[in-house]
């Protein structure tokens, strides 16, 4: 009977050929065309290493080196990159940190929107008095002359610039019309004017089509990285889970990305390039994420931003550890495990505390049981004197 049921259930969903009906004049295969490719198995994954995932979008040369003076913009995540080059030799020719020359005011730009803004800004395409940026430390912050001429200064001294997109989701002000940096503190928002909403891909790629046209009329020699930053986002102001309201906000950010580059084909991985880290994260690693599930486990940026250099920067120094030998399946593991080491080890640290309080108590709770016993023996003895 179970037989007969399960048979039912298939002639349902499956689609099967008439054997009688297939000849050798009417067997053919599907046309693949010669840019098709697979998705790779767990086991090519482990055989091929990253490059399994970022086929087709690696330079066929190094494009930095020593001297090589590299911006990193966007979410907190772009700032592995930069902090990875300065402590490896690069980026000798910028006086102080690249990273925070742009972001020293504490702006973290994380959407396409408020990058797109700041290259307006930089080279006078925005009236710095359409805007209302909040810091981070919830202080306004003016958009100056000196400042202006400083981010534009920035951008007309850099050669390669990583720019991470982090959301989808904005504020901005519907009077203006320009972008916020971030939700407003509750003194300066002004529910008549200032509004959220879900950028939509076609609205990104706008404002990746702004970005490249300002550089291409002003910084013709600059070199754009694009990257997804993977951390998820914290809140959400959707009336839906954030796990839900994150999925759409990167699946925005990649889908628009992706169209815009379709777009400018020719310039990919010669001007423009994208550096899969979003896809690395979620497709490579088997458990990226820490407890909180939202930022990347810490040795994560270090195992992808080593395979971007490899491909990407000029090697400028020798690193035979065996650390450097490991596949990258094998230095998670390494590190899961030196996490967890640590963990217990933290946890025998707090127990010997937590021993030694008890020991303490217990000492003190002696002490005072024995002046009891001693008091009591005293009343008693009183008590048998009368």
């Amino acid at each position: 009977m179970k037989k007969n049921v399960d048979s039912h259930k298939s002639k349902l969903i499956d689609w099967t050929e008439d054997p009688e009906s297939v000849t050798p004049y009417n067997i053919d295969s599907w046309h693949i065309g010669r840019k098709f490719s697979r998705l790779p198995s767990k086991v090519d994954l482990k055989t091929q290493g990253l490059l399994a995932i970022t086929k087709g979008w690696l330079p066929k040369k190094p494009i930095i080196n020593a001297n090589t003076r590299v911006l990193g913009l966007g979410s907190c995540f772009a700032s592995n990159f930069i902090l990875w080059l300065a402590e490896n030799g690069f980026n000798r020719l910028f006086p102080e940190s690249p990273y925070n020359a742009l972001l020293t005011f504490g702006s973290g730009f994380e959407n396409a929107a408020v990058i797109a803004q700041q290259f307006r800004w930089a080279f006078g395409e925005l009236n710095p008095d359409s805007v209302l940026w909040i810091d981070k430390d919830k202080q306004i912050f003016e958009a100056t002359e000196k400042r202006r001429t400083l981010i534009r200064e920035t951008l007309e001294k850099t050669d390669v610039i990583i720019l991470t997109l982090g959301v989808s989701e904005i504020w901005y002000d519907s009077k203006t019309g320009e972008p916020l940096w971030r939700a407003l503190t509750k003194s300066t928002f002004d529910p008549t004017r200032h509004i959220f909403r879900v950028e939509t891909v076609g609205k990104t790629i706008y404002w990746l089509e702004t970005i490249e046209r300002i550089r291409k009329k002003y910084l013709p020699k600059l070199k754009v990285i694009y990257t997804v930053s993977p951390v998820k986002l914290k809140n959400t102001f959707r009336p839906i889970s954030a796990i839900s309201a994150n999925s759409v906000s990167k699946a925005i950010l990649r889908s628009a990305l992706d169209e815009f580059l379709r777009a400018q084909d020719k310039l990919v991985n010669h001007e423009l390039f994208y550096f899969p880290s979003y896809e690395i994260v979620y497709d490579f690693f088997r458990d990226p994420f820490e407890e909180d599930n939202r930022h990347v486990c810490s040795y994560i940026p270090t195992q992808i931003i080593k395979f971007f250099a490899e491909h990407f920067c000029e090697k400028i120094f020798s690193n035979n550890s065996e650390e450097e030998n490991c596949d990258v399946f094998t230095s998670e593991l390494l590190a899961r495990i030196s996490e967890l080491e640590q963990e217990v080890k933290n946890s025998h640290k707090v127990a010997d505390q937590r021993l030694a309080v008890i020991e303490e108590l217990d000492k003190a709770a002696k002490e005072r049981l024995l002046l009891v016993n001693r008091l009591n023996d005293k009343v008693q003895e009183l008590k048998s004197n009368k």
